[in-house]
Parts: structure tokens; sequence; C-alpha cells
């Protein structure tokens, strides 16, 4: 079986403390990631490997998540922990009357896609129909693919944890990020190709969220530790090979040259950016996009009824607010 770390298909949580022995006076905050620890949490491992966030008075425990993980329930039911989720959860987490708000963007584009062989027939979205798709099933964004695109026959799979199948199999079709999977795939001598889902129109941030009580009674806190993520992101950014060994020391599955490609793509499709000419940054988050967003969630039925966009993020942490200059080094590699 070839395992791949950051396929968004395993088990378990991991956790690195602080380890630091200067944890007494400081606050104590538990940060829940969305995945194993990879080179797509670069950023925060800085901000904790260079003591950004110590510096800012906070003693953060990042804890790896994974699927079913129920990040949302977890931050709302713990007033000092914040976790990684994509736009559209938030949405559905509030609408369900869970206490947690966007306080930043984590990618500006979240990094979801499809993945085919290179020479595969399906060139476009609406190719997927009456074919398997290897997913985590009940993603929004297949729900969506299937009414833009009229999909009505098209199988959704439990994905594997593994491009064992997708090398194997010329048919196989599965949910991927563009970060990670095509290099295993490659290193196994299969080329692929993605479908990336912001590409369809569906295209949520991938935000950092906390429990609205932390906010509203101690948003000190939730400044500091938004200025420490992105420090964190502009310190990884400009050296990221530091940050690469770390990982690898508590991340086994991976290797230097799958996070290397990894750092590659991410500035490539400047998924922690965006785009410069859009108004995108790092940590910044629009109301149009949430605006746009919340209307594809009603038009799909993924929400029921309308949500008060105030509930569901707010922009008071972005960098723009909290004295920041969001400005990334040119690409380290």
């Amino acid at each position: 079986m070839i395992l791949v770390g950051c396929s968004r298909q395993a088990s378990g949580p991991a956790t690195e403390a602080a380890g630091d022995g200067k944890a007494g006076s400081l606050q104590k905050i538990t940060f829940i990631h969305d995945w194993y620890p990879e080179a797509e949490h670069g950023g925060y491992f800085a901000a904790k490997m260079k003591g950004i966030w110590l510096g800012l008075g906070l003693d953060v425990t990042m804890v790896a998540g994974g699927p079913n993980s129920e990040i949302e329930k977890k931050v709302a039911l713990d007033d000092d922990t914040l976790g990684i989720v994509r736009g559209d959860a938030v949405f559905i987490a509030v609408e369900r009357g869970l206490p947690v708000i966007a306080v930043n963007s984590y990618f500006q584009h979240d990094p979801q896609g499809i993945m085919v062989r290179e020479d595969s027939p399906v060139k476009t979205f609406a190719d997927l129909e009456d074919r398997d798709v290897a997913m985590q099933i009940g993603n929004t964004w297949f729900a969506y693919l299937q009414k833009r695109y009229g999909l009505k026959k098209t199988r959704a799979r439990a994905v594997t944890g593994s491009v064992a199948n997708f090398v194997a199999d010329p048919d196989w079709i599965t949910q991927a990020f563009p970060t990670c999977e095509p290099y295993y795939a490659a290193k196994a001598g299969v080329k692929a190709r993605m479908l990336q889902i912001s590409d369809s129109g569906f295209d949520p941030y991938r935000v950092v969220i906390a429990n609205k009580k932390l906010v509203a009674r101690h948003p000190e806190i939730v400044k500091a530790f938004s200025i420490g993520a992105y420090k964190g992101w502009i310190e990884y950014c400009r050296d990221p090979l530091p940050i690469h060994d770390h990982i690898l020391s508590i991340s086994p599955t991976m290797e230097s040259e799958g996070f290397k490609f990894s750092h590659r793509k991410m500035r490539e499709l400047r998924l922690i950016e965006g785009d410069p000419a859009k108004g995108e940054a790092l940590g910044e988050v629009k109301a149009q996009r949430w605006d746009e967003l919340h209307q594809i969630m009603l038009d799909n039925q993924l929400i029921k009824s309308p949500v008060d966009r105030a509930s569901v993020y707010t922009d008071a942490f972005a960098p723009s607010k909290v004295g920041v200059d969001p400005k990334l080094p040119p690409p380290a590699l």
C-alpha cells in the first residue's frame, strides 16, 4: 500500500505540546489542525517553533485532526480552543447552533480537488457523470458539483487514504490536494491531473474558527493568536526548510521531497496569499466572498435558511486590523 500522509483520510489525533518550560505565566490555547502535521501547516509550526506565539503571551498546543474529527463541536465545547475548517462548515455549524465564528483565513482558496490520470478522458467536471469518485462521503462540494453540472449518475465511494488504488486502476478518480497526492502518484510512476473545486465556482476560504465566548470575552487572545499565525506564515515562506525538518520529525509518513513539492505548489497556486489584484491577502476575509458562499449554500440546500453572516465570520483580526503587513516573501524553493 502506498500511504500518503496528506491524503485527508486517516484516524486518530496527534498532539504537539509546548515543551518549553515557560507555560506557567502564559495563556493556554489549543489549536486543532485539519489534518496530520504537514507542509500545509508550515506557518503554524513556524509560529510555535520560533517562539512567536510565546512572545505574544500564548502557550499554544497544536492537535492534529483527521476525518470525523468534529472540529466545530470541539471548538464549541471549549472556550480556549481554535480550529481549522472550510468556510462552508462554519455556515452549517452556526445554523446548527454551535457558538463558533471564523476569525481569519488559513488559505485564501481551498485546495480541495479531484485527481485523475494525465491521459484520463475526464477533462471537466461534467465528464464525471456516470463515474465513481473516491471522496469523504457527505462533502458539500460534491452536492454543489452534482447540481452545477447535472451529475445524476456520478457515484461517491469511500476514499482510502492511499494512492495505491489510483496507481493500480487507470479509471480510479479521487479527491486530492494538488500539494500532495500528485507527488506520490508520480513517485509511483503515474502522472496525474487535477480538477480544482475552486474553478467550479465553489471556492470557500479555509479558515480558523474560535469559540464565540473567547472572541467576546478575550479578543486580545484571538488577536495575539492571529498576529502570531500571520508572522509564522511569513517566516515559513521566508525559510521553509527548518520547519519541514521539524514536521518530518513528528510526521514519519511524509518525506523531504514531498514537503518541498507541497511548498512549491502552495506558492504556485497562491493558496496562502491569494491574488493581490483581487484584494486577497494572507489572513484576510472579504464580505463578498462570504456572501457568494452563503448564496451557494442556500441554492444547494446545504443550509435550510439564511444565516446572519455577522455570526459566521469577523474581520476584526485580519492583518490590516491587527497591524501586520500580510505581504509574503518571494518563493524560497
